[in-house]
């Protein structure tokens, strides 16, 4: 078995806490302060960031910096139960992934302002 390295575990973490709370590379940069470059190169296991950076990160993905450094199966790969999306979302998904790369991300990007505008509605509406 092989021993996996911190800047791994880091990398796999942040890319696994940024997707828990749907965010993209862009929101996190944008709640954190630090260039989205700079989230691209942490989840390439290019680089680890300094300790301000480490805090952060971690405040915005809700929590503490010890689980950005935690090798957990249980939290990397949470069982998912997707039984109950309907056929019609799933054939929708494969639609969006046979999509070229550069299709796809003009889609997320649509699909992530529209999304935010709902969130920001919803609050406003609380």
């Amino acid at each position: 078995m092989v021993k996996k390295t911190i800047a791994q575990i880091f990398a796999e973490n942040v890319i696994h806490y940024r997707k828990k709370h749907g965010r993209s590379q862009y929101d996190l940069a944008i709640l954190s302060g630090i260039s989205r470059t700079m989230i691209s190169h942490y989840e390439r296991e290019g680089i680890l960031p300094t300790s301000d950076r480490l805090q952060a990160l971690a405040d915005s993905l809700t929590i503490p910096v010890y689980k950005l450094f935690m090798e957990s199966k249980k939290d990397i790969n949470p069982e998912t139960d997707l039984s109950n999306i309907d056929p019609r979302s799933v054939k929708k998904l494969r639609d969006i992934l046979s999509l070229p790369p550069e299709d796809r991300n003009d889609l997320y990007r649509i699909l992530n302002k529209m999304l935010r505008k709902n969130q920001l509605e919803n609050q406003n509406r609380k």
